[in-house]
């Protein structure tokens, strides 16, 4: 096995240490059929591997034969398998959907999972593939497209009961506030959700069309609710030009959507979230991580 390029990622956890042990010992008695499965070819071949990203809980890796790239990601089994499961399950049921690179294998002992792979997957580690209103556009459209694509479930009640739910992460009072106005707005059923507010986590294919990317934080959550953390992710990350890509966000999930979600109320729920989580001192991974 060849491993090339040692990149700077290994510095983000030096307390783990070189990365290439931990590939070897992982996918012991693999590497001929994750050579098969990226060459395209009957008889393995010689594998390279590139650290993209060493996160929390994975590493994420580039890898090579027979002159065709993919992607695996490497989970951590120190840590519950809970995030692999959930980012399995989900790549699973997008497989066909073009909004997320394709899951090509997994492997539940060493908890990885090989997918295709992407032109702009080297992007993991940059802020935006593009620039912020085509970027904030394309969003709002990818959102649309993938509220489509997961599978979903019935419920009932509003957002304001929902809301409520998360104690301590929000500023209640504020929620309070807009009690009349949140009631207004009723849940539209539930779905798979990314629920993730990272901007960073997608790359571009051939066509330069979004891929969403990590999908370990994903769980059945409201409609909309992918729609409102990327409402409040944008805020964040572009805070001065919020007007203008808040409009492309709106306008490119407004012409793609196709199901029962009003793109305004919508606005409304996330500008309320946006203002309860602040003036609660909090972070949105408090609402993310809330089950």
């Amino acid at each position: 096995m060849n491993m090339t390029r040692t990149t700077n990622a290994l510095t983000v956890r030096p307390e783990q240490g070189q990365w290439h042990p931990v590939v070897r010992a992982r996918l012991a008695g693999k590497f001929d059929a994750i050579a098969r499965l990226v060459s395209g070819r009957k008889s393995g071949g010689a594998l390279e591997f590139d650290v993209i990203k060493h996160g929390h809980s994975a590493l994420s890796l580039e890898v090579r034969s027979g002159g065709r790239r993919a992607y695996l990601k490497l989970f951590d089994t120190s840590h519950t398998d809970k995030a692999y499961r959930r980012e399995k399950a989900s790549l699973c049921a997008l497989r066909d959907s073009g909004l997320v690179p394709r899951i090509l294998a997994f492997s539940d002992g060493p908890r990885f999972i090989l997918c295709t792979w992407s032109d702009g997957a080297s992007e993991l580690q940059q802020n935006i593939p593009m620039g912020p209103t085509a970027f904030a556009r394309n969003l709002g459209k990818w959102l649309a497209d993938l509220d489509s694509a997961v599978p979903g479930e019935t419920a009932c009640g509003n957002w304001y009961g929902y809301l409520q739910s998360f104690g301590a992460s929000l500023d209640m009072d504020r929620i309070q506030v807009a009690r009349d106005v949140l009631m207004e707005i009723p849940l539209c059923g539930r779905a798979l959700s990314r629920n993730d507010a990272a901007l960073q986590n997608f790359v571009t294919n051939a066509e330069g069309q979004l891929m969403g990317c990590d999908f370990d934080l994903a769980q059945m959550r409201p409609r909309g609710w992918d729609f409102v953390l990327g409402h409040i992710g944008l805020i964040e990350r572009f805070p001065d030009r919020i007007e203008e890509v808040l409009t492309a966000y709106t306008d490119g999930f407004s012409r793609a959507h196709r199901g029962a979600l009003i793109v305004e109320e919508l606005n409304v729920v996330a500008r309320i979230l946006y203002c309860a989580r602040a003036l609660a001192t909090g972070d949105t991974a408090d609402i993310i991580q809330w089950q």
